[in-house]
Formats: C-alpha cells, sequence, structure tokens
C-alpha cells in the first residue's frame, strides 16, 4: 500500500476493518448477537482490491492476516493466506468486477467469504478438532447484506480523497 495519494486512508479503512472484526459486544447483549458479525476485513479488502488494485500490496496484506491470525488465536498463515486469495481474486479479474453491479457483487461476496469461512473452518477442524455447525454460513450471509453499504460508503471516500 502506497502512503502517498490516499494510501493512508485505504491502510486506515483496513485497520478500522480489522478492529471491527476483533471488537466485543459487551456483556449485557446476547451472546448469540456475536454470530452476526460481518467479515469486515474482507469486505473492505475486496472494496480496494477491486477498487485500486495497483495500490494493495500482497505483503502488507499477509502481515494483516497473521495479525489477524494473532488476535483470533488462529493458526499462523491460515488469515494470511486467506486474504491473499481474496487479493489474487480481485487482481484477476478487477476489470470485470467493475461492471457489475453491486447486486452482482453481492453474489460474488457471498462466495469468496464463504470460501474463506469452510476453508477456516476446515483448518480449525483439522488442528484444534473443532466441530462444524451450520453457523459458518451465517457470516457470509451478513457479510453479502453488508456489502452495499460498505461499497457505498467506500466509493464515497474514494471519490472525496480522490485516490486513484
Amino acid at each position: 500500500m502506497n502512503p502517498s495519494n490516499g494510501g493512508w486512508i485505504i491502510f486506515l479503512s483496513l485497520l478500522i476493518a480489522l478492529l471491527l472484526s476483533v471488537l466485543h459486544l459487551p456483556e449485557s447483549w446476547p451472546s448469540w448477537l456475536g454470530w452476526w458479525r460481518p467479515q469486515w476485513l474482507l469486505l473492505v479488502l475486496f472494496f480496494w482490491v477491486i477498487e485500486v488494485p495497483a495500490r494493495m500490496n500482497l505483503l502488507a496484506l499477509w502481515c494483516f492476516g497473521l495479525i489477524v491470525d494473532v488476535l483470533y488465536a488462529d493458526p499462523l498463515g491460515l488469515n494470511g493466506f486467506i486474504l491473499a486469495t481474496i487479493t489474487y481474486v480481485g487482481w484477476r479479474f478487477f476489470e470485470r468486477l467493475r461492471m457489475y453491479s453491486v447486486l452482482q457483487q453481492v453474489g460474488l461476496v457471498f462466495l469468496l467469504i464463504l470460501g474463506a469461512q469452510l476453508l477456516r473452518v476446515f483448518v480449525l477442524g483439522l488442528n484444534a478438532d473443532r466441530p462444524w455447525s451450520w453457523g459458518v454460513l451465517v457470516t457470509p450471509i451478513v457479510s453479502m447484506l453488508c456489502w452495499p453499504l460498505v461499497f457505498l460508503l467506500l466509493i464515497r471516500i474514494r471519490t472525496g480523497a480522490r485516490i486513484e
């Protein structure tokens, strides 16, 4: 991520998404609300990769993934691999993805986050013997529903800051 001409805005948005991903809900709230948390980091990353692919640095995103691994106590490299895979998909198809409407992008966001969740569940099942549940479908659905709002907010930030 290049720090000049909006690079700090991209970095700050990814950092805010990272903080939203690990933010704990208040104890007075029901615990089941934690299942309804979208994958903020993946949503913000996907936006920046399809909008300004030349600004995204794979090594920096891998480091973000390592930070997520430490914060979630996941095996090191798991989230880095997920972020790198989503970045590659965005780099490979960004011209096509930009032409899609937001509703078409919603379907793609669902598939990408579902793939990320299934990979995470598979690796955690092998590593920590955690059971699989249908709850893994909730996060992609919630993320899919949040995509239009994230897209509109970040496109407004991008145009306001003139990030090219």
